[in-house]
């Protein structure tokens, strides 16, 4: 009689050999990933500081805030085209919002604060001297999934669910389709927990406390806690305003 055919399957050590190299691949792409969340965390939190540091600079200089100067034309370099050239009320405050999430205009003192900052050489970030609002266009977008955009507003938000006041000049962390549009509930495609990373390095880890808040928890109180199964969107309190 012929010999058995002989069997074309795997061994046991071959099969091993495959999942390590299957369980290094896997753990190598995880790895790589959270390598890249803790950057844009860390830039976040260095573009923060950067836009506080740059607008204090620009009211110790020129002795007005960015967006709400006059005559910028006159005073700021290379600042003769719009929206560069578009003149605040000089009454020392960013235009005061009717309400935090209002729709922005591209002659409002809130978009023109960057073309100023700008201008004036005092901040580098991904955007230009364009009417085009979107992020990375007309306002620097943000390693977070969105975008930088100042409000401001003599009161809280959210309903006034948090302990604290935001005044003047309050920048908001948005997602990308937020760039023009007002904000809400629809908006937000952010990722909590990378907010909470953010919140954490810059201020207390609380979304609804402190100078970095987000809308990352359904109960809305200063004792919430973040909950990173959710989207939500974010605000810093620019200090010195």
């Amino acid at each position: 009689m012929p010999p058995p055919p002989e069997s074309k399957g795997f061994t046991l050590v071959e099969i091993s050999i495959v999942m390590i190299i299957i369980g290094l691949l896997i753990g190598g792409i995880f790895g790589g990933m959270k390598l890249v969340d803790n950057a844009n965390v860390q830039k976040t939190v260095q573009d923060l500081k950067a836009i506080e540091s740059a607008a204090l600079t620009f009211k110790d200089t020129y002795r007005a805030l960015p967006g709400d100067i006059r005559t910028p034309n006159a005073r700021l370099p290379n600042c003769t085209a719009n929206p560069c050239a578009d003149g605040g009320d000089g009454n020392r405050q960013i235009d005061h919002a009717v309400v935090w999430n209002e729709p922005l205009l591209t002659t409002m003192e809130k978009f023109t604060f960057w073309h100023h900052l700008q201008a004036a050489d005092l901040i580098f970030m991904d955007f230009r001297n364009t009417i085009d609002m979107n992020f990375g266009e007309g306002q620097p977008s943000s390693p977070a999934n969105g975008g930088y955009r100042i409000s401001s507003t003599n009161g809280s938000w959210l309903g006034g669910a948090t302990t604290r006041r935001f005044e003047n000049a309050v920048g908001f962390l948005l997602p990308y389709e937020a760039a023009s549009a007002n904000v809400d509930n629809t908006s937000s495609t952010m990722n909590c927990g990378t907010l909470e990373s953010i919140d954490r390095k810059y201020d207390d880890g609380m979304p609804y406390n402190g100078m970095f808040q987000a809308q990352c928890n359904a109960t809305l109180a200063a004792t919430s806690v973040y909950d990173r199964n959710i989207l939500g969107f974010a605000l810093f309190d620019l200090k010195g305003f």
